[in-house]
């Protein structure tokens, strides 16, 4: 943790988690360099604290309560202040990658990254001292190793549960939500929750990737991965 303490950024910093270790841990980091603003552990305390203290520097981590992700704190942030410098810290056992390193967030490092000293803690450094955005060899290491999983099970359907083959089914005669919800006797929010676990399932972001998907595998094929 010694890469913000030897930079040569004079910035206020905010920091966002929910996480005490990381909170005391960043806290007693910047405010040992005189340049702490605040502290948050929820999306809106930061927009809050984002507003009135204007910071420079934001430190986020992905895990906050359940309603809110670090990623929508750093879309939001750069919304209300665009010039702002947001590092995102990444848990690689419970985060995806992808969506991280797709943010806005200038920068982005992985956990572990940050309790080892030198590199990448001095790239990041170099890299937003130009100017530059920055992504981390650990969070680069993880998406390749997805891609690698992702095209060794290439043609293969995802494994389904009873109840989301049934409105997969309905999904692709063209049924909508409610629809869906009348002909299985399934209250509306299970069968929204039933699709989105399959756009999880099927990377996909909405419901025409979805029925294609779908229609590429067929119904036949994913009936034997009940």
């Amino acid at each position: 943790m010694n890469w913000l303490l030897t930079s040569e950024i004079q910035l206020k910093v905010g920091v966002v988690s929910s996480q005490r270790l990381m909170l005391f841990g960043l806290y007693h980091l910047v405010s040992r360099k005189r340049c702490f603003a605040f502290m948050a552990s929820s999306k809106l305390a930061a927009l809050e604290g984002i507003q009135r203290h204007k910071p420079g520097i934001l430190i986020i981590t992905p895990d906050l309560d359940q309603a809110d992700s670090g990623i929508e704190v750093v879309e939001q942030a750069h919304q209300l202040a665009g010039s702002l410098c947001s590092i995102l810290i990444v848990n690689s056992s419970r985060h995806d990658p992808n969506l991280a390193f797709k943010s806005k967030a200038r920068a982005v490092i992985c956990e572990e990254e940050i309790f080892t000293p030198g590199d990448p803690q001095d790239q990041l450094i170099i890299s937003l001292a130009q100017g530059k955005s920055y992504r981390s060899p650990a969070l680069k290491a993880l998406i390749a190793d997805q891609k690698l999983t992702a095209e060794g099970r290439q043609g293969q359907p995802p494994a389904l549960t009873g109840r989301e083959l049934a409105v997969a089914a309905l999904l692709m005669e063209g049924c909508n939500d409610r629809q869906i919800a009348e002909r299985l006797g399934m209250a509306y929010t299970t069968v929204r929750t039933h699709g989105r676990s399959l756009r999880q399932k099927f990377s996909v972001t909405n419901r025409s990737q979805l029925v294609l998907q779908l229609i590429h595998f067929g119904l036949e094929p994913l009936q034997s991965f009940r």
